[in-house]
C-alpha cells in the first residue's frame, strides 16, 4: 500500500461517535472519567486490591475501570470513585454545540 492510497480522515475526538455509537457521548464521559481515575491510581501507587480496600468497592470493579471496562458502570458510580481518589477534585459537566457531521445541511 503506498501513501496515495491513504486517506486521512479528521476524528470528532470521540471515537465512539466517529463509529456511529448511538451512546458515544456517555461512553466518552465514562472513558474520560476511567482515564482520571486510572491516573489517579498509578500517581498513587495504588494495586486494584490497595485501592479497593481504601474506597470499599470490589477488588474486580478496581480492575474493570483499569482495563476500561466500563458498561458495568453507571456515570454517577464512576464520579463517586473518582472523588474518594481524588477528594480535591471537582468533576465538571461542560455543555457545548455539536460540531457539525459530514453530509449536514445548513439550516
Amino acid at each position: 500500500m503506498s501513501e496515495e492510497d491513504l486517506e486521512i480522515v479528521r476524528g470528532s475526538g470521540n471515537i465512539f461517535a466517529d463509529f456511529g455509537d448511538p451512546d458515544a457521548e456517555a461512553k466518552h464521559m465514562k472513558a474520560a472519567l476511567a482515564a482520571k481515575i486510572i491516573n489517579a491510581l498509578d500517581e498513587r501507587g495504588l494495586s486494584a486490591r490497595a485501592a479497593a480496600k481504601l474506597v470499599g468497592v470490589a477488588e474486580a470493579d478496581i480492575s474493570r475501570v483499569r482495563n476500561a471496562s466500563l458498561s458495568k458502570f453507571t456515570l454517577d458510580w464512576l464520579v463517586r470513585l473518582h472523588h474518594m481518589l481524588e477528594p480535591g477534585i471537582v468533576v465538571e459537566l461542560t455543555f457545548a454545540p455539536r460540531p457539525p457531521e459530514a453530509g449536514d445541511v445548513a439550516a
